[in-house]
């Protein structure tokens, strides 16, 4: 069972003033009292708590605007289209940067691409939501080296730098030395498809979903994803329920895995890979950040951020 105690403390609940969404009546929503707390990395005014483990990206759990404030969308220019469309996720870590999947960004590095924050619903224009340019950016060198999805990070440094308010936030990075529990449950989010029959359709509006870790052991075995062209390297985590159902999807690439710990959001994981979505004894496949610290920092630097 979800731990509730994992994503929101009892403090938490004593110290706000408590009240539900009337469109979302299945999920809590506490709003925290802006004037209490400054806002720090990983933290949010808004809650957002799937207090049944069985809301999913695939299946559809919309939480409040603002309830992931990290999230943000990457865009990329269609020239069949005319316009910028929805292609990945990321997790805004600093002032300009992004961190997302290296495979979002090498598709398409000699398109226009964009960056959203504030983001909620793809059609409309939310009233926290600004669109920024690419100054530049860095997929790992060493991106593919070990499979098709080894080293599967890229750094955006934004033209501008946003301003962080209640719906725009930046997201903690965990310590190079950060070791997750398997079965810890953390929080996955974004616009991806919603049905696994329908990869290329899109959410419109931000979903997320609760998903349990899952140790590399587990994860390697042969009738969960072991034996397959990209080996589950000690660089990625995996997360999911293996009774299948709760997974990040197409479109979902890039986004954050968020863990909470110690009242802040920390950034586990970015989506990276699976085998279908939503499948039986296949759950889904993330870049650990932890693993990536140092590049992190290191790139960061070379950036001039």
């Amino acid at each position: 069972m979800l731990n509730i105690s994992e994503f929101v403390s009892i403090a938490e609940i004593i110290k706000s003033r408590i009240r539900r969404s009337g469109g979302f009546p299945k999920f809590p929503v506490i709003k925290i009292d802006e004037r209490s707390d400054p806002l720090t990395c990983g933290s949010r005014t808004v809650e957002h708590r799937p207090m049944v483990p069985n809301y999913k990206i695939v299946g559809g759990s919309i939480p409040p605007y603002g309830a992931y404030p990290w999230q943000v969308g990457i865009q990329a220019y269609k020239e069949h289209l005319g316009s910028y469309e929805h292609n990945c996720g990321g997790a805004l870590i600093g002032p300009q940067l992004v961190l997302t999947a290296g495979h979002c960004i090498k598709a398409h590095e000699n398109k226009k691409m964009r960056v959203v924050l504030g983001d909620y619903n793809l059609e409309s224009h939310d009233d926290f939501q600004h669109t920024y340019k690419i100054e530049k950016f860095v997929i790992h060198p060493e991106f593919r080296k070990n499979g098709p999805y080894s080293n599967d990070i890229a750094l955006i440094k934004l033209k501008g730098t946003p301003r962080v308010n209640s719906h725009v936030q930046y997201i903690c990075l965990p310590d190079k030395n950060e070791v997750n529990r398997a079965g810890e449950w953390c929080v996955v989010s974004g616009w991806g498809a919603n049905k696994p029959d329908y990869p290329d359709a899109f959410s419109v509006d931000l979903r997320a979903a609760a998903v349990p870790l899952i140790s590399l052991d587990k994860c390697r075995s042969p009738d969960i994803l072991g034996g397959r062209r990209q080996s589950i390297l000690d660089s990625m985590i995996c997360a999911g329920r293996l009774n299948g159902g709760v997974d990040a999807c197409a479109g979902d690439s890039g986004g954050p895995l968020a863990c909470k710990k110690n009242g802040k959001f920390y950034l586990t994981g970015i989506v990276s890979w699976g085998d279908g979505c939503a499948k039986k004894n296949r759950p889904g496949v993330y870049t650990r950040v932890a693993h990536y610290q140092k590049w992190i920092e290191e790139t960061s630097k070379k950036l001039g951020t």
